[in-house]
Protein backbone atom coordinates (compact mmCIF):
# COMPACT_ATOMS: atom_id res chain seq x y z
CA UNK A 1 0.00 0.00 0.00
CA UNK A 2 2.53 2.40 0.87
CA UNK A 3 4.33 1.46 -2.34
CA UNK A 4 1.31 2.40 -4.20
CA UNK A 5 1.09 6.15 -2.70
CA UNK A 6 4.46 6.10 -3.24
CA UNK A 7 3.89 5.44 -7.04
CA UNK A 8 0.96 7.50 -6.99
CA UNK A 9 2.97 10.58 -5.93
CA UNK A 10 6.04 10.47 -8.03
CA UNK A 11 3.42 10.04 -11.21
CA UNK A 12 1.72 12.78 -10.41
CA UNK A 13 4.88 15.33 -9.63
CA UNK A 14 6.16 13.61 -13.11
CA UNK A 15 2.49 14.84 -14.53
CA UNK A 16 2.59 18.09 -13.30
CA UNK A 17 6.26 18.79 -14.54
CA UNK A 18 5.62 17.44 -17.88
CA UNK A 19 3.00 19.82 -18.18
CA UNK A 20 5.15 23.02 -16.93
CA UNK A 21 8.28 22.22 -18.75
CA UNK A 22 6.39 22.19 -22.20
CA UNK A 23 4.50 25.42 -21.04
CA UNK A 24 4.97 27.84 -23.87
CA UNK A 25 7.08 31.14 -22.51
CA UNK A 26 5.35 34.40 -24.67
CA UNK A 27 8.51 36.28 -24.57
CA UNK A 28 10.21 33.47 -27.35
CA UNK A 29 6.74 32.66 -28.52
CA UNK A 30 6.89 33.41 -32.79
CA UNK A 31 3.93 36.12 -32.79
CA UNK A 32 4.74 36.70 -36.66
CA UNK A 33 6.68 35.58 -39.66
CA UNK A 34 8.87 38.47 -39.39
CA UNK A 35 12.21 38.93 -36.51
CA UNK A 36 14.05 42.66 -36.38
CA UNK A 37 17.53 41.89 -35.50
CA UNK A 38 18.87 44.58 -33.90
CA UNK A 39 22.17 45.44 -32.87
CA UNK A 40 23.50 48.79 -31.11
CA UNK A 41 27.03 50.33 -32.35
CA UNK A 42 28.73 51.83 -29.21
CA UNK A 43 32.30 52.18 -30.92
CA UNK A 44 34.10 55.30 -31.01
CA UNK A 45 36.79 56.86 -33.30
CA UNK A 46 40.39 55.92 -32.32
CA UNK A 47 41.53 58.97 -31.10
CA UNK A 48 38.50 59.80 -28.93
CA UNK A 49 38.93 56.57 -27.43
CA UNK A 50 42.63 58.20 -26.40
CA UNK A 51 41.67 61.05 -25.36
CA UNK A 52 38.81 59.21 -23.20
CA UNK A 53 41.49 57.21 -21.93
CA UNK A 54 44.39 59.87 -21.09
CA UNK A 55 41.46 61.77 -19.29
CA UNK A 56 40.24 58.60 -17.44
CA UNK A 57 36.97 59.89 -16.30
CA UNK A 58 34.17 56.98 -16.32
CA UNK A 59 31.40 59.69 -16.31
CA UNK A 60 32.76 61.14 -19.75
CA UNK A 61 33.10 57.97 -21.44
CA UNK A 62 29.49 57.16 -20.27
CA UNK A 63 28.86 60.61 -21.59
CA UNK A 64 30.55 59.81 -24.95
CA UNK A 65 29.80 56.24 -25.56
CA UNK A 66 25.76 56.75 -25.04
CA UNK A 67 23.36 54.58 -23.04
CA UNK A 68 22.42 51.24 -23.67
CA UNK A 69 18.62 51.90 -24.24
CA UNK A 70 16.23 49.76 -22.44
CA UNK A 71 13.44 49.52 -25.24
CA UNK A 72 13.36 50.83 -28.89
CA UNK A 73 10.62 52.03 -30.97
CA UNK A 74 9.89 50.66 -34.69
CA UNK A 75 8.03 52.56 -37.16
CA UNK A 76 7.15 51.27 -40.68
CA UNK A 77 6.36 53.63 -43.53
CA UNK A 78 4.80 53.14 -46.85
CA UNK A 79 7.58 53.52 -49.83
CA UNK A 80 5.11 55.64 -51.37
CA UNK A 81 3.17 57.82 -49.04
CA UNK A 82 5.83 57.82 -46.44
CA UNK A 83 3.42 57.49 -43.88
CA UNK A 84 3.52 55.47 -40.73
CA UNK A 85 1.72 52.44 -41.14
CA UNK A 86 2.85 50.50 -37.61
CA UNK A 87 4.35 51.33 -34.88
CA UNK A 88 5.93 48.27 -32.32
CA UNK A 89 8.46 48.18 -29.03
CA UNK A 90 11.10 45.77 -28.76
CA UNK A 91 13.65 45.02 -26.74
CA UNK A 92 17.73 46.25 -27.90
CA UNK A 93 18.53 42.97 -29.59
CA UNK A 94 15.14 42.64 -31.50
CA UNK A 95 12.04 40.60 -31.29
CA UNK A 96 9.44 39.67 -33.47
CA UNK A 97 7.01 41.88 -34.83
CA UNK A 98 3.79 41.53 -36.72
CA UNK A 99 3.41 44.03 -39.38
CA UNK A 100 1.39 43.17 -42.30
CA UNK A 101 2.63 42.14 -45.96
CA UNK A 102 4.47 44.79 -48.01
CA UNK A 103 7.75 46.89 -48.45
CA UNK A 104 8.41 49.35 -46.17
CA UNK A 105 10.83 51.69 -45.41
CA UNK A 106 11.88 51.45 -41.72
CA UNK A 107 13.12 53.70 -38.65
CA UNK A 108 14.07 52.12 -35.38
CA UNK A 109 15.56 54.78 -32.30
CA UNK A 110 15.91 54.23 -29.01
CA UNK A 111 13.89 55.47 -26.28
CA UNK A 112 14.80 56.74 -22.27
CA UNK A 113 17.31 59.28 -23.14
CA UNK A 114 17.12 62.05 -20.53
CA UNK A 115 16.86 65.39 -22.73
CA UNK A 116 16.94 64.62 -26.50
CA UNK A 117 13.40 64.32 -27.06
CA UNK A 118 11.52 63.29 -31.00
CA UNK A 119 8.81 64.52 -32.80
CA UNK A 120 7.05 64.32 -36.36
CA UNK A 121 7.07 60.80 -36.78
CA UNK A 122 3.49 60.33 -38.65
CA UNK A 123 5.88 60.78 -41.42
CA UNK A 124 9.33 59.29 -42.66
CA UNK A 125 11.04 62.33 -43.44
CA UNK A 126 9.57 64.75 -40.97
CA UNK A 127 10.87 62.56 -38.00
CA UNK A 128 13.62 64.34 -35.81
CA UNK A 129 15.40 64.90 -32.50
CA UNK A 130 15.87 67.91 -30.67
CA UNK A 131 16.42 69.26 -27.38
CA UNK A 132 14.26 72.20 -24.92
CA UNK A 133 15.38 75.69 -24.95
CA UNK A 134 16.74 76.75 -21.75
CA UNK A 135 15.28 80.31 -21.66
CA UNK A 136 19.01 82.06 -22.57
CA UNK A 137 19.65 83.88 -25.88
CA UNK A 138 22.18 84.98 -27.97
CA UNK A 139 22.59 87.35 -30.79
CA UNK A 140 26.39 86.80 -32.07
CA UNK A 141 26.57 90.11 -34.46
CA UNK A 142 29.84 91.49 -36.54
CA UNK A 143 30.85 94.43 -36.30
CA UNK A 144 30.60 95.25 -39.77
CA UNK A 145 26.67 94.58 -39.33
CA UNK A 146 24.37 97.78 -40.00
CA UNK A 147 21.88 99.29 -37.78
CA UNK A 148 18.26 100.80 -39.06
CA UNK A 149 16.60 104.43 -38.14
CA UNK A 150 16.08 102.98 -34.43
CA UNK A 151 19.45 102.34 -33.91
CA UNK A 152 19.12 98.80 -33.80
CA UNK A 153 21.03 96.13 -35.37
CA UNK A 154 19.52 94.48 -38.72
CA UNK A 155 21.01 91.28 -40.56
CA UNK A 156 21.19 89.25 -37.27
CA UNK A 157 19.35 86.72 -35.37
CA UNK A 158 18.82 85.60 -31.72
CA UNK A 159 19.83 82.12 -31.00
CA UNK A 160 18.32 80.69 -28.62
CA UNK A 161 20.42 78.43 -25.94
CA UNK A 162 19.61 74.83 -26.21
CA UNK A 163 20.07 71.75 -23.40
CA UNK A 164 23.10 69.82 -24.55
CA UNK A 165 21.56 66.72 -26.14
CA UNK A 166 22.54 63.03 -24.74
CA UNK A 167 22.86 60.09 -27.16
CA UNK A 168 20.23 58.62 -29.04
CA UNK A 169 20.88 55.68 -31.29
CA UNK A 170 19.09 55.28 -34.47
CA UNK A 171 19.02 52.80 -37.51
CA UNK A 172 17.50 52.44 -40.88
CA UNK A 173 16.27 50.12 -43.86
CA UNK A 174 14.71 51.32 -47.20
CA UNK A 175 12.44 49.14 -49.47
CA UNK A 176 12.78 46.25 -46.14
CA UNK A 177 10.13 43.64 -47.83
CA UNK A 178 7.84 41.59 -45.74
CA UNK A 179 6.01 38.94 -48.07
CA UNK A 180 2.68 36.80 -47.72
CA UNK A 181 3.58 33.99 -45.83
CA UNK A 182 1.64 30.44 -44.87
CA UNK A 183 2.02 29.70 -40.93
CA UNK A 184 4.36 26.94 -41.82
CA UNK A 185 6.80 29.43 -43.76
CA UNK A 186 10.35 30.41 -42.18
CA UNK A 187 10.84 33.71 -40.36
CA UNK A 188 11.54 36.41 -42.28
CA UNK A 189 14.83 38.00 -40.78
CA UNK A 190 15.42 42.14 -41.34
CA UNK A 191 18.28 43.07 -39.77
CA UNK A 192 19.45 46.79 -38.68
CA UNK A 193 22.56 48.67 -36.92
CA UNK A 194 21.60 51.51 -34.61
CA UNK A 195 24.26 54.44 -34.37
CA UNK A 196 24.36 58.05 -32.38
CA UNK A 197 22.73 60.54 -34.30
CA UNK A 198 24.72 63.03 -32.48
CA UNK A 199 28.41 63.59 -32.52
CA UNK A 200 30.98 64.06 -29.35
CA UNK A 201 33.74 67.08 -29.64
CA UNK A 202 35.87 68.44 -26.79
CA UNK A 203 36.62 71.72 -25.84
CA UNK A 204 40.07 73.02 -23.90
CA UNK A 205 40.84 76.45 -22.97
CA UNK A 206 44.45 75.54 -22.15
CA UNK A 207 45.82 79.08 -20.47
CA UNK A 208 43.56 80.15 -17.81
CA UNK A 209 45.69 83.12 -15.33
CA UNK A 210 43.95 82.88 -11.90
CA UNK A 211 41.64 80.00 -12.41
CA UNK A 212 41.53 80.03 -8.76
CA UNK A 213 39.67 83.30 -8.56
CA UNK A 214 36.52 81.24 -10.75
CA UNK A 215 33.75 80.89 -8.68
CA UNK A 216 31.95 79.47 -11.51
CA UNK A 217 32.13 79.17 -15.27
CA UNK A 218 29.30 78.61 -17.97
CA UNK A 219 30.16 78.15 -21.81
CA UNK A 220 27.80 78.59 -24.76
CA UNK A 221 29.04 77.00 -28.09
CA UNK A 222 26.99 78.87 -30.83
CA UNK A 223 26.07 78.37 -34.49
CA UNK A 224 24.96 74.97 -34.00
CA UNK A 225 22.01 73.27 -35.21
CA UNK A 226 19.37 73.02 -33.25
CA UNK A 227 18.12 68.89 -34.23
CA UNK A 228 18.61 66.34 -36.63
CA UNK A 229 16.45 64.70 -38.75
CA UNK A 230 16.23 60.40 -38.06
CA UNK A 231 15.66 59.46 -41.58
CA UNK A 232 18.49 61.46 -43.40
CA UNK A 233 20.24 62.66 -40.21
CA UNK A 234 19.94 66.37 -42.18
CA UNK A 235 20.38 68.95 -39.77
CA UNK A 236 17.16 71.16 -39.45
CA UNK A 237 17.49 74.96 -40.15
CA UNK A 238 17.53 76.33 -37.20
CA UNK A 239 20.91 77.89 -35.44
CA UNK A 240 21.17 77.92 -31.76
CA UNK A 241 23.49 77.61 -29.01
CA UNK A 242 24.05 75.02 -26.52
CA UNK A 243 24.77 75.34 -23.10
CA UNK A 244 27.72 73.04 -22.05
CA UNK A 245 28.66 71.47 -18.42
CA UNK A 246 32.64 72.39 -17.72
CA UNK A 247 35.50 71.36 -15.47
CA UNK A 248 37.85 74.23 -13.83
CA UNK A 249 41.35 72.46 -13.09
CA UNK A 250 42.64 74.91 -10.97
CA UNK A 251 46.10 73.58 -10.36
CA UNK A 252 46.66 73.65 -14.45
CA UNK A 253 44.95 77.07 -15.41
CA UNK A 254 42.27 75.04 -17.68
CA UNK A 255 38.95 74.79 -18.36
CA UNK A 256 37.03 71.66 -20.28
CA UNK A 257 34.40 70.39 -21.47
CA UNK A 258 33.38 67.13 -23.34
CA UNK A 259 29.89 67.81 -25.24
CA UNK A 260 27.39 66.09 -27.66
CA UNK A 261 25.72 68.43 -30.16
CA UNK A 262 23.65 67.71 -33.58
CA UNK A 263 26.44 69.17 -35.45
CA UNK A 264 27.04 72.81 -37.24
CA UNK A 265 24.34 74.80 -38.56
CA UNK A 266 24.42 74.44 -42.03
CA UNK A 267 24.33 77.90 -42.90
CA UNK A 268 27.78 78.36 -44.48
CA UNK A 269 28.64 81.64 -43.13
CA UNK A 270 27.30 80.47 -39.75
CA UNK A 271 30.42 81.14 -37.23
CA UNK A 272 30.53 78.82 -34.30
CA UNK A 273 31.67 80.69 -31.11
CA UNK A 274 32.76 79.81 -27.73
CA UNK A 275 31.56 82.02 -25.29
CA UNK A 276 32.87 81.88 -21.55
CA UNK A 277 30.78 83.85 -18.91
CA UNK A 278 32.97 83.70 -15.77
CA UNK A 279 31.46 84.85 -12.29
CA UNK A 280 34.27 85.44 -10.10
CA UNK A 281 34.97 84.89 -6.40
CA UNK A 282 34.43 88.89 -5.88
CA UNK A 283 31.24 88.44 -7.43
CA UNK A 284 32.12 90.32 -11.12
CA UNK A 285 31.08 88.91 -14.35
CA UNK A 286 32.61 88.78 -17.62
CA UNK A 287 32.17 87.29 -21.24
CA UNK A 288 35.66 86.10 -22.99
CA UNK A 289 34.90 85.21 -27.08
CA UNK A 290 36.37 82.76 -28.89
CA UNK A 291 35.73 82.17 -32.64
CA UNK A 292 36.19 78.13 -32.98
CA UNK A 293 34.84 78.37 -36.63
CA UNK A 294 37.96 77.41 -38.50
CA UNK A 295 38.87 74.65 -35.89
CA UNK A 296 35.31 72.66 -36.49
CA UNK A 297 35.56 73.38 -40.24
CA UNK A 298 38.97 71.74 -40.16
CA UNK A 299 38.63 68.62 -42.14
CA UNK A 300 41.71 67.47 -40.92
CA UNK A 301 40.25 67.46 -36.95
CA UNK A 302 38.90 63.89 -37.37
CA UNK A 303 39.33 64.09 -33.00
CA UNK A 304 36.63 66.84 -33.11
CA UNK A 305 38.90 68.75 -30.43
CA UNK A 306 38.65 72.72 -29.99
CA UNK A 307 41.59 73.83 -28.15
CA UNK A 308 42.74 77.64 -27.66
CA UNK A 309 45.68 78.46 -26.20
CA UNK A 310 45.36 82.68 -25.50
CA UNK A 311 45.75 83.60 -22.25
CA UNK A 312 42.44 83.74 -20.47
CA UNK A 313 43.14 86.16 -17.53
CA UNK A 314 40.55 86.14 -14.99
CA UNK A 315 40.38 90.02 -13.12
CA UNK A 316 41.98 90.79 -9.87
CA UNK A 317 39.09 90.91 -6.69
CA UNK A 318 38.78 94.48 -7.23
CA UNK A 319 38.16 94.38 -11.33
CA UNK A 320 35.20 96.74 -11.95
CA UNK A 321 35.00 96.51 -15.09
CA UNK A 322 36.20 97.55 -18.80
CA UNK A 323 34.11 97.87 -21.76
CA UNK A 324 37.15 98.69 -24.42
CA UNK A 325 38.45 95.15 -24.54
CA UNK A 326 35.66 93.55 -27.76
CA UNK A 327 37.16 89.91 -25.94
CA UNK A 328 36.42 90.65 -21.81
CA UNK A 329 33.50 92.28 -21.99
CA UNK A 330 30.90 92.79 -18.70
CA UNK A 331 27.69 90.79 -18.65
CA UNK A 332 24.46 91.14 -16.59
CA UNK A 333 21.42 89.00 -17.76
CA UNK A 334 20.52 86.37 -20.21
CA UNK A 335 19.93 88.32 -23.25
CA UNK A 336 23.65 88.44 -24.82
CA UNK A 337 24.62 90.62 -27.60
CA UNK A 338 28.45 89.52 -28.92
CA UNK A 339 30.66 91.52 -31.15
CA UNK A 340 32.89 90.41 -33.02
CA UNK A 341 35.48 92.14 -34.76
CA UNK A 342 35.60 95.35 -33.51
Amino acid sequence: MRKMKKSLFVLGMFLIALATGCQRIPMYERGSGVYLRISIDQSLDPLMEAYLEAVGNPSMREKVVGKMPEIVRVCFYDVVSHELVKEDFLPPGGDFVDVPAGVYDVVVYSLGTEVTQVSGTEERASGYAFTSSTGIRVKPQSAQAKDDEDGERVGTDDQPVIFEPDHMFVGRLAGAVVPVQPDDAETVVLSVELSRISESWTLEIANVEGAERIQKAEVYVTGQAAGRFLWDERTTNHPCAIALDCEIDVQNGKISSVYNTFGKYPQEDSDVLVLVLVTTNSGARCLYVYDATNQWLNPDNSERQITFTEMMEIPDDDYQGNGLDPFVIDWDGEDITVIIGC
